[in-house]
């Protein structure tokens, strides 16, 4: 299942799947961002069953279009990290997995 969930993101980030570990995060390492994300918690929510009825896929991610703006951009420069400068909680690869192998995020 771990290559699998692995092989899903890598397709969705369009990178080769050895760029994809379980400690990469989703939208700051990876640049998996809107309707990509999207996609890889439904080919997860179809193919593991992964009950997402308590994800709140905007605390973590955005949504297309992916508006950027100037708050984001001075935190970008500021703090070079995509979470702080998005406002969006982290998820990685690994806590996908370990969601995907308990079936509820």
């Amino acid at each position: 299942m771990d290559d699998e969930i692995k092989l899903i993101v890598s397709n969705e980030a369009n990178l080769s799947l050895e760029k994809v570990t379980e400690n990469s995060t989703l939208l700051g390492d990876l640049q998996v961002d809107g309707d990509d994300a999207w996609e890889v918690f439904e080919q997860c929510h179809d193919k593991f069953k992964l009950d997402l009825t308590d994800f709140d896929f905007n605390q973590h991610f955005r949504s297309e279009p992916c508006f950027k703006g100037l708050v984001y951009l001075y935190r970008k420069m500021k703090y070079r990290d995509e979470h702080i400068a998005a406002s969006k909680i982290p998820i990685t690869v690994r806590q996908l997995i370990d969601a995907c192998k308990k079936g509820k995020w």
